[in-house]
């Protein structure tokens, strides 16, 4: 009877304990998420927004969408020295929020660009699932800042559901043609 019931008692110890090394946070939008548990705790934490509060160009083409060198020849040009792109960007977040910054910046030599667009207020997104985030719009400006050529858009996503190191990411270098540009990014 003994042997019983220690064999019974460390039986269902032992059940007990393999089924709560099953249980864990199984939504992967979920900042404790695990991929390793396949019973959900009901203890999963979730960020609720994303912040973009900077970024830094780091290079633009060096033609414009007819292949011509930016610029060139240009009557418009903003800066009148007819040569490399005046840089405008803009910014917006999925949901709505954008930033429409009042400066450009002249005279950009598209392989060295190397200037920092802060975002000041930052905008910040809560549509960040499902492949969403930001907006960032590089165009090339003339006449006297009145006439605004769109480079590109590029999406930045700053969630990666099937990452394997940090996937909610803080900083993320982003290629899109010969755009290159680094977003830097916080979570709340």
């Amino acid at each position: 009877m003994k042997k019983a019931s220690v064999l019974f008692i460390l039986t269902s110890v032992l059940l007990i304990s393999f089924n709560s090394c099953k249980k864990g946070c199984t939504d992967p939008y979920a900042t404790n998420y695990n991929a390793k548990k396949t019973k959900d705790n009901g203890k999963c934490e979730f960020y609720s927004r994303v912040i973009l509060h900077s970024v830094d160009v780091l290079k633009i083409p060096e033609k414009n969408s007819n292949g011509n060198f930016w610029d060139a020849g240009t009557d418009g040009d903003l800066d009148n020295d007819n040569s490399f792109p005046d840089l405008y960007v803009s910014f917006k977040a999925e949901g709505g929020y954008s930033y429409e910054p009042s400066t450009y910046y002249p005279t950009i030599d598209p392989y060295n660009v190397d200037r920092n667009f802060d975002i000041n207020p930052a905008i910040y997104t809560t549509e960040w699932r499902n492949n969403k985030g930001f907006y960032v719009y590089f165009y090339e400006v003339d006449l006297s800042g009145s006439v605004f050529d769109l480079i590109d858009s590029v999406q930045v996503i700053p969630f990666d559901i099937n990452g394997s190191g940090d996937r909610f990411r803080d900083t993320l270098l982003i290629t899109k043609g010969a755009i290159e540009f680094k977003a830097n990014m916080s979570w709340e």
